[in-house]
């Protein structure tokens, strides 16, 4: 599984195990910087964050419960977290978390391309969730190839469809193909 990973960044991925909780609860915790301009004792905000991670690995195991998690890492440092499920029809991306640091410098771009270098391999879609209030990520997963699927009260489903995009490289290619047969037509020679 992503075994294509951009080289140029230098990314590696492994299997989480548990000596990984405290970065992955760490990774978690840099997402919700809201939480901090609550205007609440420290103490408190690190006690709602625990409880906020804990629900939601407790959801990711309920929903997902073939889920497996991941620990991205350039040149042995930890930069994110990744939680993908996998199913015969798609690839669900149920979590994706890169450090605070590391963001918008292409390292989401890379591990979603060799994710989908996967998923097409295995002839296989991509699915995820983002919340209607994260409108960052959704712009990013949009700018990816993903479409909207379905929304619910809570999350838009995203949808990033292998034969759609496989079609489309071919009918690039044609197109590429037939300027080029087109052009030779036109051009003499002689």
């Amino acid at each position: 599984m992503l075994s294509q990973l951009n080289s140029l960044f230098g990314i590696s991925i492994r299997h989480a195990s548990d000596r990984d909780a405290i970065i992955m609860a760490e990774l978690f915790y840099s997402t919700r910087c809201d939480f901090y301009q609550l205007g609440l004792p420290q103490m408190t905000v690190d006690m709602l964050l625990q409880q906020q991670y804990q629900l939601q690995q407790i959801s990711y195991k309920s929903h997902y419960p073939n889920a497996k998690d991941y620990i991205l890492c350039q040149q042995s440092e930890v930069i994110g977290k990744l939680t993908l499920a996998v199913n015969p029809e798609y690839l669900h991306l149920v979590d994706l978390v890169l450090a605070p640091e590391i963001r918008g410098k292409g390292l989401g771009t890379a591990v979603l391309e060799a994710l989908k270098q996967d998923a097409i391999a295995q002839k296989a879609d991509i699915r995820l969730s983002v919340a209607l209030d994260n409108p960052r990520a959704k712009a990013f997963y949009l700018q990816q190839g993903f479409i909207i699927h379905s929304i619910s009260q809570t999350h838009e489903t995203m949808l990033w469809q292998w034969r759609e995009r496989v079609l489309s490289y071919a009918s690039s290619i044609n197109k590429i193909k037939g300027s080029l047969v087109d052009a030779s037509s036109i051009i003499n020679f002689n």
